[in-house]
């Protein structure tokens, strides 16, 4: 009954095997009076790549038609809900993302085929939840939904822009009506414990034991020897089903503190492998979910079950993957990852002030970053933070961050200027977090801000000497008490930087950037200013001879005549 709809199918694949879309000259080949019960019966065919594309186009053919016609009131066929639903399952079985090739360097899945697979069963999907006639949705098997969800992350190759909308749609259509258990039982029962557990039982970290708690004492003879090589029968989830990633990273986002509460031991397995990873991509994208599972986390929950110091354990060692080892763009997506999260987890606000170089990201005084407008609910919380004293734990979490972590990258890495961007901007965030408990770092960052600012080639990029400016302004604002020893240094490293921009030849006649740097130098010497006099210093007296030396530096240290 479907021959004439196959065939057409067919040539459509082979002449447009782009599209999605079904043309009506295919729509009016659908059977007059077809069925759920027709359709279900069609997607019983054989497996092969080719005719499974072909399956699902008629399939979509088939249910546009069914739906369009009970839309129309035209159908009087009862579509049946166990009908519908095992379609549904038909079709989500024929999509779902298995990938091939026995290493990430030698893939060979098709991802334009898988991708095609995808988008047409979603379409289909979404025809068949026009076509129940009660007002409220089907009820789907969670492994049903599973599949759907390897669908949600536009990241992935085997998703496109249609499917990545049409999976959020549908899950949400098919789980809106459903009680919280049902949800929980879907993340739990049929993602966290039937489906994920395992794929990664084998690569588990000794860190933790198998119920996903902490380990206290090691596991001899546990691990297979395999499980370290980066083979398909150690890591199934980064090879045939690398889909587990997409689906884990759902499981997350849909947690929320009452789930995690009693459920947090079987998201930390998964979390650790990723993050133990040596696939950059893939522990990358650990430190994503962390950072969303951390967020998510009832306050202290991580610290009562010792797992708080594992997962710093886990995410140190990123910092550490600097060039000329590592290429500068991978370790810069890497770290643009690891920092928010130890931050966080060290009970700041990660934002990355340099970028936005706005006021408002730098504001805040001794205590947590400010964002920009804000709810009352919302102000409410952010004073009740600032309020919040930084537990000692926290401060030598920070204190590791700042010595490990961002210093040691920078003197390792200091000729690569958008590494040394991320680490001001991170710093940033850290000094205005810390206030004037970063007093004891001074000695370090003065130097490191001075070297920035000073060096000649800085204005070759505009953005790494912004955020080393702002850095210095985080300085000013949150360890005031101590800058007067500093203040020489400080007037040194704002006269050459300024004096560095208003040499540099690639700075057109009211130049942007120029004009910005400079803006932000002068406000800079304003603050400074402002320090010294409260410290009872005169100022003038170590800034008039240099600009009587270099009277442009008058726009630096004189702009609201604050000297005689």
């Amino acid at each position: 009954m479907f021959t004439n709809l196959l065939i057409a199918c067919s040539e459509l694949e082979k002449a447009q095997p782009k599209t999605s879309e079904i043309p009506e000259d295919i729509l009016q080949l659908v059977p007059a009076g077809i069925t759920a019960q027709d359709v279900r019966g069609m997607l019983s065919t054989d497996d092969s790549t080719e005719s499974r594309i072909v399956v699902i186009r008629a399939a979509y053919a088939a249910l546009s038609t069914i739906a369009q016609a009970v839309t129309d009131g035209q159908s009087n066929e009862k579509n049946d809900a166990e009908t519908l639903t095992e379609i549904a399952d038909r079709i989500t079985k024929i999509i779902v993302p298995v990938c091939a090739g026995a290493s990430l360097d030698h893939d060979s899945t098709d991802y334009a085929t898988l991708s095609r697979l995808g988008e047409l069963g979603l379409r289909a999907l979404d025809q068949l939840a026009q076509i129940f006639p009660s007002p409220l949705p089907l009820s789907l098997p969670s492994s049903t939904l599973l599949r759907i969800t390897a669908f949600t992350s536009p990241a992935d190759p085997w998703t496109t822009a249609a499917s990545c909308t049409l999976s959020p749609r549908l899950l949400s259509h098919f789980l809106e009506t459903q009680p919280q258990p049902q949800r929980t039982q879907l993340i739990v029962d049929e993602i966290l414990t039937k489906f994920l557990r395992p794929l990664f039982s084998k690569s588990r970290p000794s860190a933790v034991t198998a119920s996903g708690r902490k380990a206290e004492f090691a596991e001899p003879g546990r691990r297979d020897p395999a499980a370290d090589r980066e083979t398909p029968e150690a890591k199934p989830w980064k090879y045939a089903h690398r889909y587990a990633i997409t689906v884990f990273a759902w499981a997350v986002r849909q947690a929320d503190p009452l789930l995690l509460q009693t459920h947090w031991p079987l998201y930390t397995p998964a979390l650790l492998t990723l993050l133990d990873d040596p696939d950059l991509r893939t522990r990358t994208r650990g430190l994503v979910l962390l950072r969303s599972f951390w967020a998510r986390c009832p306050a202290g929950l991580m610290q009562e079950t010792g797992l708080a110091d594992v997962f710093e354990a886990a995410v140190f060692p990123a910092l550490s993957y600097l060039p000329t080892l590592t290429p500068e763009g991978e370790s810069l997506e890497l770290l643009r990852e690891a920092y928010p999260v130890l931050i966080e987890m060290a009970g700041l606000e990660y934002m990355a002030t340099a970028a936005s170089g706005g006021d408002d990201a730098t504001t805040g005084g001794a205590g947590l970053p400010v964002k920009g407008d804000k709810s009352k609910e919302e102000k409410g919380e952010e004073k009740e933070a600032k309020s919040r004293q930084i537990t000692e734990r926290e401060r030598k979490l920070l204190d590791k961050i700042v010595r490990e972590g961002l210093l040691m990258g920078y003197h390792h890495a200091k000729e690569h200027v958008r590494l040394v961007g991320l680490f001001c901007e991170t710093l940033t965030c850290i000094v205005n977090g810390m206030g004037i408990l970063a007093v004891k770092h001074l000695k370090e960052l003065i130097p490191m801000v001075s070297e920035i600012l000073t060096d000649p080639f800085g204005t070759k990029h505009p953005p790494t000497l912004s955020s080393a400016i702002l850095l210095l302004q985080a300085i000013l604002r949150a360890c005031w008490p101590r800058i007067p020893r500093y203040c020489n240094e400080i007037v040194k490293m704002l006269m050459l930087s300024w004096l560095n921009i208003a040499d540099e030849e690639s700075f057109q006649p009211d130049d942007d950037n120029a004009n910005a740097l400079k803006a932000k130098l002068a406000e800079t010497a304003d603050m400074l200013s402002a320090v010294m006099k409260a410290a009872h210093v005169d100022l003038s007296e170590r800034v008039m001879p240099l600009i009587e030396k270099e009277p442009q530096l008058d726009n630096l240290f004189n702009r609201n005549k604050n000297y005689p």
